[in-house]
């Protein structure tokens, strides 16, 4: 069975060097550029884990992180560049398993897959 992700960010070179990334390691993945299009591929598929910005054009990858947290146990990673430490801890609480700041540099991603 092939793990599957869910990536979702608002930047397309990062999402596409994340894709890039994920298939070389032999993981498939859906890209979302918005929250309501993170949550219809959500809503339509099974993934294994998610990562996610925090500030998405439609809304917060906080709310992200609260829908998928209040309805499985997949894992969600918030991936931002506009991290603090209050932003890490809101995120950690409302299910996220990890926080990680941009820019995200391959072997960190590597690392949290």
């Amino acid at each position: 069975m092939t793990t599957t992700a869910l990536v979702v960010d608002d930047e397309v070179d990062l999402c596409r060097l994340i894709q890039i990334t994920l298939t070389k390691m032999g993981i498939k993945s859906d890209v979302a550029y918005t929250l309501s299009q993170a949550k219809a591929y959500w809503q339509e598929n099974d993934y294994d884990f998610c990562l996610t910005d925090l500030k998405l054009p439609d809304g917060s990858g906080l709310e992200l992180v609260k829908h998928i947290s209040g309805s499985s146990t997949t894992p969600i990673a918030v991936i931002t560049a506009h991290g603090s430490m209050d932003l890490a801890i809101e995120a950690l609480k409302l299910g996220a398993f990890d926080f990680v700041n941009k820019p995200l540099e391959l072997p960190r991603l590597r690392q949290l897959v």
